[in-house]
């Protein structure tokens, strides 16, 4: 009888996890896992012969398996909390914040990024005034040493050694870890002040606005998903005042506002500053008579302070060369007496490859 019982229930199981996926809708993005979800492979005989189809259906059914989400977060109280194991796939938590592992310190990555912006210096900024700087990201404030991550010490070193034409400004000892979202890899807008002055002390403007601030929750950073447990969201804000409702924005891609608002409900909410990830951005500002400009090349976290530094200048120009080649941004931009920022996060100093040459 016992048998019986084990059987029939084994039985029931698979077979009720069948008609669950065999019926079940196909998702088309993870909201939690911020990312779209693989669709059923298109079949051909040459996908068939080439065993791509089946690849292609593997990962299919990974991601549309019915209770997904459940099995996801079972496994992870069991790495964390039954095998006491410190991340999991390379994700761990720490004081209710989510950490990422950035494990090793790519050297390799690191030169290419000081060969990149050597060349752009010396091929196309002659008459301007260049800075740079390196965000940390929050690990850097982890002083937990259990776990692996990049030796920063020796990647500023590199960059700094790398880069002796530029004029460096240190964001270090400004930020900690409060300045960060506890579920995502990005600062918080509305902590910035501190970096605004700093900045502004080396390339000579001061800032000194008060701003309303606007509250969306609950925020799930992109390390959320990830991560698979149940923690406290964050509160995302973004701030505005006179001068920055009136900033004219161009995007040659997307929406053309200063906080794209509609991306509150997108799969990543950060977009809401000047509309996510996008090559080439203008910003204007009518109320600004000095006619200086700027041109920031950045990564992610310079959509958010972006906004900040406009109030300094009459014209920003925003440039993503993940997304744009040198060559079509000579079609754009002419490089002539304008203050230029590079302005980018260890993550990206560490995995430089996606810079376009």
């Amino acid at each position: 009888m016992k048998d019986k019982f084990v059987t029939y229930s084994f039985v029931l199981v698979i077979g009720g996890f069948f008609l669950f996926n065999l019926f079940g809708k196909d998702e088309t993005i993870s909201t939690s896992e911020r990312r779209t979800l693989k669709q059923f492979p298109k079949i051909t005989w040459d996908s068939i012969v080439s065993k791509k189809a089946m690849n292609d259906f593997d990962q299919y059914a990974l991601d549309q398996f019915v209770f997904r989400d459940v099995f996801r977060s079972m496994k992870a109280h069991t790495v964390f909390d039954i095998l006491h194991m410190l991340d999991f796939n390379q994700y761990y938590v720490k004081d209710n914040i989510i950490f990422k592992s950035e494990y090793p310190t790519n050297e390799n990555s690191i030169q290419q990024f000081i060969s990149k912006l050597s060349d752009i210096q010396e091929t196309y900024l002659q008459s301007n005034r260049v800075f740079y700087s390196i965000i940390p990201d929050k690990n850097y404030y982890m002083k937990d040493t259990s776990y692996l991550n990049v030796d920063y010490d020796r990647l500023y070193k590199l960059v700094i050694e790398g880069l002796p034409n530029m004029e460096w400004i240190d964001l270090r000892d400004v930020l900690s870890i409060d300045d960060y979202y506890k579920t995502d890899t990005h600062w918080r807008q509305e902590n910035l002040g501190k970096v605004v002055s700093t900045i502004g002390s080396h390339m000579g403007f001061q800032i000194n606005s008060t701003y309303q601030k606007h509250y969306y929750t609950p925020f799930y950073g992109v390390y959320y998903g990830q991560v698979a447990l149940q923690l406290l969201p964050d509160e995302l804000i973004y701030v505005t005042n006179d001068i920055l409702d009136q900033v004219v924005v161009t995007n040659y891609e997307k929406n053309s506002v200063l906080y794209d608002t509609s991306k509150l409900d997108s799969i990543d909410p950060y977009d809401v500053f000047l509309s996510g990830s996008t090559p080439f951005v203008v910003l204007e500002n009518p109320n600004q008579s000095n006619g200086k400009e700027l041109i920031l090349f950045r990564d992610s976290f310079g959509s958010s302070l972006a906004p900040l530094l406009i109030e300094a200048y009459s014209k920003i120009t925003l440039v993503d060369i993940r997304y744009i080649t040198l060559e079509q941004l000579e079609k754009l931009l002419t490089f002539q007496d304008q203050d230029v920022l590079f302005l980018y996060s260890t993550l990206l100093v560490n995995n430089s490859s996606s810079l376009k040459g």
